[in-house]
């Protein structure tokens, strides 16, 4: 999974297919554009990571897939989609939770699993355009004007 996803996030400025699938508008409700080949280099270098016989290393490839993945329940939410669409990534934090588990004992797993958590919490407001209709009828909510990235152009 991570390396067909590491490939598409590659090839996305020349597709647009991650884009399209995610209806992600950038600046105007997205990620920005450097963001889905970083993520794509990243996630091969994460699918080669979690064979390595050194625990240490799988361990790291197991924080970023929580990380990772904890982020795109953010993303999703953040740019209104359907809650259940964050359950697919949400899918591949519990498998690091439980692949963590497994390597380094359950204090380890809660722990390392909620730090990557709050470090992806933190990132999806950093990273994570909202779309300017996001306030809600009391005027209180995100929108790009308080997104904390200028627009890369």
């Amino acid at each position: 999974a991570f390396s067909i996803h590491g490939i598409l996030g590659l090839a996305e400025p020349f597709t647009g297919c991650l884009r399209n699938a995610f209806k992600d508008k950038g600046a105007n409700g997205g990620m920005p554009s450097w963001f889905w080949p970083l993520a794509g280099a990243l996630l091969l270098v994460v699918a080669g990571a979690n064979f390595s016989n050194n625990n240490a290393v799988v361990l790291a490839a197991q924080a970023y897939i929580a990380a990772f993945h904890a982020g795109g329940v953010f993303y999703h939410l953040i740019l209104g989609h359907h809650p259940a669409a964050g359950c697919a990534p949400a899918v591949f934090v519990v498998m690091a939770f439980s692949v963590t588990w497994l390597r380094a004992g359950i204090l380890v797993a809660v722990v390392g699993t909620l730090a990557c958590i709050t470090v992806a919490a933190g990132l999806s407001k950093i990273l994570v355009t909202p779309p300017a209709a996001s306030l809600n009828d009391a005027g209180v909510g995100s929108t790009s004007e308080s997104h904390l990235l200028p627009p890369i152009q």
